[in-house]
C-alpha cells in the first residue's frame, strides 16, 4: 500500500512538472516555430511512464497528450500547431517506453553495457521521431525548409532525455567512497568552470572544461551523483543562455547546421551520453574487482584450509611469491621468513636437481623444474625429494604450471606439492608383493607339471603289471573254477574286482594328464554312437541287475554316424551311465536314450536317484570333487569321471548337460554333430538281459 501511495505522488509530480516546465519552456521560446531552447518535459514524461505501474500505462497516455496540448495552448500556440506537437510528444514517449520495457518490466535498469545501448537507442528514436512528426506540423504552416527544425527538435529532446531520464531508471546500488580531499577538489574545479562559463561568449569555447569533470563524476561517484551533477551543468548552461551569455549562442529558426551543432543542446546530449557510458563502464568495472577480490579471497580460504596439499608461488626469477599454510606445515619453514627471499631450491637434494640439469643440458637451478612449462607445456608433474627444515627427507609429488599474461607468456609459475612417502612406499611394497607372488605362482606351475609328469610315470608304469594282475585272475576263475571252493572263488572275484577298480584309476590318471598337457589325441574316424552305447550299458548291466536298478536303452534304428574316437566316447558313455546306477537306490530306474535332432546327436541319461544338492551343482565338473552325497553314503570314487567326460565331449566339439534336484534323480545331455544332416528316426527299445561280467572291464570303472 504505501508503494503504491509512493508510485502515486512520484506520477502526479512528474505531471506537474511537466506540465510547468513545457509553459516556462514555450513562453520563453525565442522562436513561434520552435519549441524552447531545451524541452524537458518531454522527458518528464517520459519518466512518469517509465516509473508508473505497467497497468496505468493506457491511462497515463493521454494525460502525455493534454499536458503539452494545454501548455501549447496557454502559451498561445495555434490549436493545429498545439495538437500536433501534443502528439510528437506523446510518441516519442511510447517509443522511448516500448523500447526500454517492451510494455512489460515495471521499471528498467540502467547497470550493464546491454541496459544503456537500449536506453540509447530509446531515446535517439524517440527524439527523431518527435522531430520528424513536429517538422510535419510545422510544414502545414507553409514552411519549406523543415530540416532546421526537425534537427533541433531532436537534439533538444535528446539532451533533455539523456539528462532526465537516467535520474528515474534503476542504476547500481555501489557506494563509492571517495575522500574528502578529493570531493573538495572536484567541486572547486567545476566552480571555477562555471565562472568560466559565465565569463565566456561564443566566441571563447571554455564548455569542454567541464566535460572532464563530468567524467571524473562519473567515474569516481555514484551514478546518482553523476547524474545529478549533469542536471545542474545542464541547467546553468540553459540558464546563461536564455539571459544571452554565457559560451553558446541563441538558436533561432534560421539556424544552420553548424550553429545546431555547436549549441548546448548539443554539448549536453554529448556530455551526457558520455557521461552515462562512464558510469555504466565504471559499475561494470566495480562489479569485476568485486568478483575477482570475492574469487581471490575464496581461493586463497581454499587454498589456505588443504593442508595436506602445499602450494608455492614463484616469479620468473624462482623467487617464492606465496608459501601456503600447507606448505609450511609439510616443510616445516614459515611464509615470513620463505617470501621474497629464497626460491624452492633449499627444498630440493642437489644430487637431483644435478642429475636433471644435465638431462635438460641446462645449468643447475629452479629452472629445471620449471623448464616444461616455460617451453609451452600445460603441466609437469613429477616426483622430487624434498628436505625438511629438521633435515628429514621426503618423497613428493610437484605439478609445476604456468600462470600465462594476456600474450600468453608466462608471468608466475605455481607448484602443488603433495606428500607422497607412503604412497611410494606401499607402491613399492605391492611391486614386491606381486613379484613374490608371481614367483610363486611360477614355482607352484612348476611343481604342478612335475606332479602331472610323476603322475603320467607311474600311472604307465602301473598299467602293466595290473593289466596281468587282472588277466591272470580272469585266467583264473575261468580255467579253475571246478577245484576252486565257494571261498576261493569269492576271493578270486574280490582280486579281480579290485584289480579292475585299480586299472580304471590308472587311466583315469592317464587320461587327465593328456588332457592337462593338451595330449589328448582321437583317433578320428567313422563312428556309430549306437555301438559305443551298447558296450558301455552292457558293461554296466550286471552292476544294475546287481543294485536291482533298472536299466533301460533306447536306440534309434538306423545309425548314428559321427567323426570320433571310438574307446574315448565308449568312456564317455560309460562314465554318464556307471554314475547313474552307482547313484540310484535299489528299486530305481535309469534310463538311456539315443537321438539325432537335425544335424547333432543327443544322448540323454536319466536316473531317479538321489540327485545332487544345489549349491553343488556348480563344482560338479570340477577334478577331485565328490559330492556330500557320495561322502555320506560312502560311494566310492576319484571325483574324475565328469571331468573327463567334459574333456572328451569338448575334443568332440560336443558339450554336456545337466540338470538335477535333491531327491528327484539327475539328467545328463551329451550333444554332438554328426558327420551328415538327419532327422531324427524311431528308436528300438532295448532292455539288456543281466549278463555275465565282462571279461576285460568292470562297473566300477567311474567314481563321482
Amino acid at each position: 500500500m504505501h508503494g503504491s501511495r509512493s508510485t502515486g505522488v512520484m506520477t502526479a509530480g512528474l505531471a506537474a512538472s511537466s506540465l510547468a516546465v513545457a509553459v516556462y519552456a514555450l513562453r520563453h521560446s525565442p522562436d513561434p516555430l520552435l519549441v524552447a531552447r531545451w524541452w524537458p518535459a518531454t522527458a518528464l514524461t517520459t519518466a512518469m511512464l517509465v516509473t508508473a505501474p505497467r497497468r496505468h500505462t493506457r491511462l497515463l497516455l493521454p494525460v502525455v497528450f493534454l499536458i503539452v496540448l494545454v501548455a501549447s495552448l496557454v502559451a498561445g500556440r495555434e490549436p493545429v500547431f498545439a495538437v500536433g506537437f501534443a502528439v510528437a510528444n506523446t510518441i516519442e514517449a511510447v517509443i522511448v517506453l516500448w523500447w526500454l520495457t517492451g510494455f512489460e518490466v515495471d521499471r528498467p535498469e540502467l547497470r550493464s553495457w546491454t541496459d544503456y545501448f537500449r536506453w540509447l537507442i530509446a531515446i535517439t528514436l524517440g527524439a527523431w521521431a518527435a522531430g520528424v512528426v513536429t517538422a510535419g506540423t510545422i510544414g502545414l504552416s507553409g514552411e519549406h525548409e523543415l530540416w532546421r527544425p526537425m534537427l533541433w527538435i531532436a537534439v533538444t529532446h535528446m539532451g533533455a532525455q539523456a539528462v532526465l531520464l537516467p535520474l528515474f531508471l534503476r542504476q547500481s546500488r555501489h557506494k563509492a567512497q571517495p575522500r574528502v580531499l578529493e570531493v573538495m577538489a572536484h567541486l572547486a574545479l567545476l566552480a571555477l568552470g562555471a565562472l568560466a562559463c559565465i565569463a565566456a561568449d561564443p566566441s571563447q569555447p571554455v564548455a569542454f572544461l567541464l566535460l572532464p569533470l563530468l567524467m571524473w563524476a562519473a567515474a569516481r561517484f555514484t551514478s546518482r551523483w553523476a547524474n545529478l551533477e549533469l542536471l545542474g551543468v545542464t541547467l546553468g548552461l540553459a540558464a546563461l543562455t536564455t539571459m544571452g551569455r554565457g559560451p553558446f549562442k541563441d538558436i533561432t529558426g534560421q539556424a544552420s547546421v553548424t550553429d545546431i551543432a555547436a549549441s548546448a543542446q548539443s554539448f549536453v546530449a554529448i556530455s551526457a551520453i558520455t557521461a552515462v557510458a562512464f558510469s555504466v563502464a565504471m559499475i561494470h568495472l566495480r562489479d569485476s574487482l568485486r568478483k575477482i577480490r570475492n574469487n581471490e579471497v575464496q581461493l586463497g580460504q581454499l587454498l589456505d584450509s588443504a593442508s595436506g596439499t602445499a602450494f608455492i608461488a614463484t616469479d620468473l626469477e624462482g623467487i617464492i611469491t606465496w608459501f601456503s599454510p600447507g606448505a609450511e606445515q609439510l616443510l616445516g619453514y614459515s611464509s615470513a621468513d620463505i617470501v621474497g627471499r629464497t626460491t624452492p631450491m633449499p627444498f630440493h637434494e642437489s644430487r637431483e636437481i644435478l642429475a636433471r640439469a644435465q638431462k635438460l643440458r641446462l645449468t643447475p637451478g629452479y629452472d629445471v623444474v620449471t623448464h616444461p612449462v616455460a617451453q609451452g607445456a600445460d603441466q609437469d608433474t613429477r616426483d622430487w625429494t624434498y628436505v625438511r627444515k629438521d633435515g628429514s627427507r621426503l618423497t613428493v609429488s610437484v605439478s609445476v604450471t604456468a600462470v600465462r599474461g594476456v600474450d600468453s607468456n608466462p608471468v608466475s609459475f605455481l607448484s602443488v606439492v603433495r606428500d607422497v612417502t607412503d604412497r611410494r612406499a606401499a607402491e613399492q611394497a605391492l611391486v614386491f608383493a606381486l613379484d613374490k607372488e608371481r614367483e610363486t605362482n611360477q614355482r607352484m606351475l612348476d611343481l604342478d607339471r612335475a606332479k602331472g609328469e610323476f603322475v603320467s610315470a607311474v600311472s604307465h608304469e602301473l598299467r602293466t603289471p595290473l593289466t596281468s594282475i587282472v588277466g591272470y585272475t580272469e585266467l583264473l576263475a575261468e580255467d579253475m573254477s571246478e577245484n576252486l571252493t565257494v571261498d576261493q572263488q569269492q576271493l578270486v572275484e574280490r582280486i579281480d574286482r579290485n584289480g579292475e577298480r585299480l586299472l580304471t584309476l590308472v587311466e583315469d590318471l592317464l587320461t587327465m594328464a593328456r588332457v592337462e598337457d593338451g595330449n589328448l589325441a582321437l583317433e578320428r574316424i567313422e563312428v556309430d554312437l549306437r555301438s559305443a552305447v551298447r558296450v558301455a550299458t552292457d558293461e554296466v548291466a550286471h552292476s544294475a541287475h546287481k543294485g536291482r536298478v533298472s536299466l533301460h536303452v533306447n536306440l534309434p534304428a538306423e545309425p548314428v554316424l559321427l567323426e570320433g574316437d571310438q574307446a574315448y566316447l565308449e568312456r564317455l558313455v560309460l562314465n554318464l551311465v556307471s554314475n547313474a546306477v552307482k547313484f540310484t537306490d535299489a528299486g530305481g530306474e535309469v534310463d538311456v536314450t539315443l537321438r539325432t535332432i537335425g544335424d547333432v546327436a543327443e544322448l540323454c541319461v536319466h536316473d531317479t536317484g538321489m540327485g545332487i544338492p544345489l549349491e553343488e551343482q556348480g563344482r560338479l565338473f570340477q577334478k577331485f570333487f565328490r559330492s556330500s552325497l557320495a561322502t555320506e553314503h560312502a560311494i566310492q570314487g576319484t571325483g574324475l569321471g565328469l571331468n573327463i567326460v567334459r574333456s572328451i565331449a569338448e575334443a568332440h566339439h560336443g558339450e554336456v548337460r545337466f540338470q538335477s534336484a535333491p531327491g528327484e534323480g539327475t539328467t545328463f545331455w551329451f550333444t554332438v554333430p554328426l558327420i551328415g544332416s538327419r532327422d531324427g528316426a524311431p528308436v528300438d527299445r532295448v532292455t539288456p538281459v543281466p549278463a555275465e561280467r565282462p571279461k576285460h572291464r568292470n562297473d566300477s570303472e567311474v567314481r563321482r
